[in-house]
């Protein structure tokens, strides 16, 4: 009953919070961990009173884990998570701890296990933000991380879940813009990427426990948007590349190939001109070569910066054909 007296006014705030499956319930949970002075020790303590209901317990939980993603501490998580698992498995929250947990291990496989747990999680309690914007940041994490590159469609659910937090906490909540900061940058929408983080940097409450802790993760999103940018500029020029390399070897069979034709026609012609008289065999040989120039001026309107050059070859090839017989030969 001593424990019960000490602990008594937090046991009242933590009776007093709205129904978990509520949309105040995530905020109001934290503002009662913020007056805590001792967080950490007088969380564990209320979740071993005896005689406490299940979702008092369950509140004393749930701060508890907060606490420790805060610090980062996963293992401690985890094993937090799986030594109350069997307590508090139906409690409608618990799923969602089990996504941080799967999360915080950091391979790709448990990001996206922990993208399905988050939609579980969101199915059951579509109207908290919270719940909706998770399923929004560990989408935009996995997607970050996986080899393949974003899908259209995998990009505009995690859009759209971030989207929906922002509209149901009427934009107040400062890191719901930041993962819309990442969602936008895997779109490849850097400026309105930057445009959303420096709204997250503004919202961020300066008297907040996290304020520094998200101050540091916003300077690392700002890095992560300048390195996609310039990746995709990467990618652009490798592309582009890749395409002038293809031209390039089309136009260079094309080349090879018309040498060829050239070659066999002057082979033809000198051997036409060599049984004919000398005289026919010059005006041939003069046709020939203005056949000859006139094809490679229509080869040349693929590649030429300047269209005057080619037009005046394409006149010189067409006067070596048609001069003999302007002359009457």
């Amino acid at each position: 009953m001593r424990a019960h007296r000490r602990y008594a006014d937090i046991i009242r705030d933590l009776k007093g919070l709205p129904e978990q499956t509520t949309p105040d319930f995530p905020q109001a949970i934290r503002a009662v961990i913020e007056r805590i002075a001792d967080p950490e020790e007088t969380l564990r303590a209320i979740l071993e009173l005896p005689g406490l209901t299940t979702s008092i317990r369950f509140y004393a939980l749930y701060g508890l884990l907060l606490r420790m993603r805060r610090e980062e501490r996963h293992s401690d998580y985890e094993q937090t998570v799986a030594r109350y698992a069997k307590q508090f498995s139906k409690e409608p929250y618990f799923i969602t701890f089990l996504a941080i947990a799967e999360r915080n291990r950091g391979d790709v496989a448990s990001l996206r296990k922990a993208v399905e747990l988050s939609r579980q999680a969101a199915s059951d309690m579509p109207e908290v933000a919270g719940v909706v914007h998770q399923v929004a940041v560990f989408m935009a994490e996995y997607l970050e991380r996986r080899a393949a590159p974003p899908t259209t469609a995998e990009i505009a659910e995690a859009e759209r879940c971030v989207d929906k937090a922002i509209t149901a906490t009427n934009g107040q909540i400062a890191h719901y813009h930041e993962t819309k900061a990442r969602v936008l940058a895997l779109r490849r929408d850097f400026d309105s990427a930057r445009v959303s983080l420096n709204r997250a940097i503004e919202l961020e409450p300066r008297q907040g426990r996290d304020h520094h802790r998200r101050l540091t993760q916003y300077q690392t999103t700002r890095i992560r948007i300048d390195l996609l940018e310039q990746q995709a500029r990467w990618d652009e020029l490798q592309e582009s590349g890749k395409r002038e390399l293809t031209e390039f070897k089309n136009q260079q069979l094309q080349l090879m190939g018309l040498l060829a034709a050239v070659v066999a026609l002057i082979a033809a012609g000198g051997n036409i001109a060599s049984q004919s008289k000398p005289a026919d065999g010059v005006i041939l040989i003069q046709v020939m070569a203005g056949a000859v120039v006139i094809v490679f001026s229509a080869f040349s309107l693929m590649t030429a910066r300047s269209l005057w050059r080619v037009l005046v070859s394409f006149v010189a090839g067409a006067a070596l054909i048609t001069v003999p017989y302007i002359l009457g030969r």
